[in-house]
């Protein structure tokens, strides 16, 4: 069964641009700031990470997952749509003329081939986006939209329960998870770089 959970949130660093896209580039240096991530290590034979991340299913039996992700950033120009989305859609005012920068996870196409020894032990895929967008007070305000993609077996007795039912259950469970991760993530980030705001307008799953 496949499951997706996804995760989305808002939060306002007290820093430029600059700094603030040099500070979410540093791919292991931000996932260590998620609770749920053990290992983050860099494959430079393929240019991509590999992520270590542990949780417990609905029953509470602990699950690990492995996901293999490509890191690529993007500067958005005055004239880029995407920043007009986001120009648009903050109550806050936006320098559109400095641009932004889009920092993107994807699932890497390359991977290595991985021995799965443990059967509580799967391979996923996981995306992001992480838009970083410079204030007119020289602040950065920085707009995170991730999910992550689990295929597994549903072992008895859950696999009793109508898949329709077990699906929506799990992906909603799997994306509390992630939410609650993605705002210990961001104050975690906002603590080590003197943010303004202590707070996180998370969004949830609302588009």
């Amino acid at each position: 069964m496949e499951v997706i959970g996804k995760s989305k949130a808002h939060v306002m660093l007290d820093s430029c641009l600059p700094e603030s896209a040099a500070y979410f580039s540093d791919h292991i240096r931000i996932l260590k700031c998620n609770p749920y991530c053990k290992n983050i290590e860099y494959l430079p034979e393929r240019d991509i990470y590999q992520w270590t991340f542990t949780a417990n299913d609905p029953r509470n039996h602990p699950i690990t997952a492995l996901f293999f992700v490509k890191q690529d950033l993007e500067h958005l120009t005055p004239e880029s749509k995407l920043l007009e989305q986001y120009v648009n859609s903050a109550n806050v005012v936006i320098d559109k003329e400095r641009g932004g920068k889009l920092i993107r996870w994807s699932a890497a196409e390359d991977i290595p081939e991985v021995n799965i020894a443990e059967s509580n032990t799967f391979i996923g895929t996981a995306g992001a986006e992480i838009c970083l967008l410079h204030h007119t007070d020289h602040k950065t305000s920085v707009h995170y939209d991730t999910s992550i993609t689990l295929d597994f077996k549903v072992p008895f007795p859950l696999n009793m329960m109508p898949e329709v039912v077990l699906k929506f259950l799990t992906e909603t469970v799997m994306s509390q998870i992630m939410q609650q991760a993605t705002e210990s993530m961001l104050c975690r980030v906002q603590s080590d770089i003197c943010c303004i705001d202590a707070a996180i307008a998370a969004e949830g799953r609302s588009r």
